[in-house]
């Protein structure tokens, strides 16, 4: 594919944030009109590719937090996950006047002059962007991404709203883009397995079905549930194989645009002692539940007065 090269990122444990496309076409969120025609553009591959790269990631990145902290993640599985291939893992390198051909591609002209790609009949093409404005991260990481997208002529307008809220609005489908910290399937791929395809109407996070039931699959997509159909019930050699073709056809179809990734780490007080070295922070749920709780102990001689039940079992 021109313009298309991998990207290998060696970082271990990883958490990172995507952006996601509302795909649903079939009245899922109760779209209208100018939702609907935003969900039939999330299922044009050029107008993904032109949202992709024209994402610059490391500027987002530096946005975040200065240092080696943040780095490149082109979405699809994680590269800590034993899954990870890198050689499956397509990255569109950031280029403004590649991002605008593909708008073009797409069908998206600037017919009015004012630099922004407009819709057939004239308006501009506007989408809305849903975020948490509870966390920094989401807000400088919405604040970069309608900047970057204003740059290849796509107007964003941020749609902030608090955490829960994004949640049960995401769910609902009431949203055309929305700002996502990538769920541990991506990671694990053994946990929520389900999550990483329409397997069924509601399976996905990004694309559920409609009042009727109905959910309409793109060709690409079809491909990902007939791989996580088969990983199910596959041997370990075999699920390896599967997932080196589930994350081409992810990332080479821009199934989600990532933004950026880095390490994450559970943080402990260093009077505890017997914590397991390298504790995987997503092995079972979450860091605190990664590492065995029991087996720690603090050292008679480090003990304080901390208790808040003395003398009583928890």
């Amino acid at each position: 594919v021109t313009g298309v090269q991998t990207c290998a990122l060696p970082i271990s444990r990883i958490r990172g944030y995507s952006l996601e496309f509302n795909y649903g076409s079939t009245g899922w969120g109760d779209p209208d009109e100018r939702q609907q025609a935003n969900r039939l553009l999330n299922r044009d591959l050029n107008f993904r590719k032109a949202v992709t790269t024209g994402l610059d990631r490391v500027l987002l990145g530096d946005s975040m937090v200065k240092g080696p902290f943040m780095a490149i993640y082109p979405g699809g599985l994680y590269p800590d996950t034993t899954y990870y291939n890198q050689d499956s893992t397509i990255y569109y390198p950031f280029s403004v006047e590649q991002a605008k051909a593909y708008l073009e591609a797409a069908g998206l002209k600037d017919s009015d002059g004012d630099g922004l790609v407009n819709y057939p009949d004239g308006a501009n093409v506007e989408i809305a962007l849903l975020a948490s404005n509870a966390a920094g991260t989401d807000t400088t990481l919405s604040d970069g991404i309608i900047a970057m997208m204003e740059k290849i002529g796509l107007r964003v307008i941020a749609d902030y709203t608090d955490g829960n809220g994004v949640e049960a609005r995401r769910d609902a489908g009431d949203f055309d883009w929305a700002i996502r910290r990538v769920e541990r399937a991506f990671n694990t791929v053994l946990q929520d397995t389900a999550s990483l395809a329409p397997l069924g109407p509601t399976t996905s996070p990004f694309h559920k079905a409609g009042p009727d039931g109905t959910i309409e699959v793109m060709d690409f997509e079809q491909k990902l549930v007939d791989i996580m159909n088969e990983f199910r019930s596959a041997t370990a050699e075999r699920r390896k194989e599967l997932m080196v073709d589930y994350q081409k056809i992810f990332t080479e179809n821009v199934y989600s645009a990532g933004l950026v990734n880095y390490p994450g780490a559970l943080i402990i007080n260093k009077r505890f002692r017997n914590v397991p070295a390298g504790t995987p922070i997503l092995s079972f749920q979450w860091a605190e539940d990664s590492a065995l709780r029991e087996q720690m102990y603090v050292p008679a001689e480090e003990q304080k007065d901390y208790e808040l039940f003395p003398k009583t079992l928890a």
